[in-house]
This record gives structure tokens, C-alpha cells and sequence, in this order.
């Protein structure tokens, strides 16, 4: 799997990585398959950096879906194709794949939330069934 350059591991310093899934953090590491911390060097992304994610993005799904960009995004600029004697690794579809699981994981997280409307009088209580016909046939 993806490793990005980690300054903190380059200059020797300790990065913290921790796999539980009862907490955010782990759940994170889940749906990125990040989950090899042992030793912690193996680690994608820095328990401090999923939670920059989670802080910024609010649902565990959408920080899974910007750290999936996030690795996206290094890949697009390293990707290519390498061949040597017999053997081809071909990396330019990588990205794209980690920007298709992004989307589901943003669509996943989307799919929680919904719209309520709420008829006070006759005349709004027709409104909704018109809008909720219009919205199912569309």
C-alpha cells in the first residue's frame, strides 16, 4: 500500500498509530485499509493526521473520504507505467480508483440525511403530495 514521505518518521520521531475500531480514528483505518500499525512506521496516515480529517470533515465516512483523496492525490503525481525486462506496473488507474471509493464513502455518509416537510394547512399538506409525486417520477 501507499506510504507518503512522513517528516516525523524521516527525522526519527515517534508517529502514533493505534487500530481500535471502537474509536473514530480505527473506523477511519478501516474503510482505508489502513490497519498495518506495527510497527507504527507501517502506518498510511498518523493518529494525529486522521484526526485533522475527522475535525475538518465532521463523519467518520467523510474523513475516510478525504484521506482516500488525500492518497489520490500523491499517486496522480507518481503514477505511470514501469516495465522492466518482463514485468509492467501500471499505476495510472490508481488514483481514479481511490477517487471512485472517495465518492461512495461521500455518498454513504449523504445518504443520512433527508428532508421532512410538514403540513400546517390543507392547502400545504396538497403542496407535499404534489412535491413528493414530482421528486419520485424525477
Amino acid at each position: 500500500m501507499y506510504r507518503p514521505r512522513h517528516p516525523a518518521r524521516e527525522e526519527g520521531r515517534t508517529v502514533t498509530a493505534t487500530y481500535d475500531t471502537s474509536t473514530d480514528i480505527g473506523k477511519v483505518r478501516l474503510y482505508i485499509g489502513d490497519t498495518d500499525v506495527t510497527p507504527s512506521t507501517d502506518a498510511v496516515f498518523s493518529d494525529e493526521e486522521l484526526q485533522i480529517f475527522l475535525d475538518s470533515e465532521g463523519t467518520v465516512c467523510s474523513a475516510a473520504a478525504f484521506a482516500l483523496e488525500t492518497i489520490a492525490s500523491s499517486q496522480a503525481r507518481t503514477a505511470g507505467l514501469m516495465k522492466t525486462m518482463n514485468w509492467t506496473q501500471d499505476t495510472r488507474g490508481v488514483a481514479a480508483d481511490l477517487r471512485k471509493q472517495a465518492e461512495a464513502l461521500r455518498d454513504k455518509d449523504g445518504a443520512a440525511f433527508g428532508f421532512a416537510e410538514i403540513a400546517q394547512t390543507p392547502q400545504v399538506a396538497a403542496q407535499i403530495i404534489v412535491n413528493k409525486a414530482l421528486r419520485d417520477a424525477g
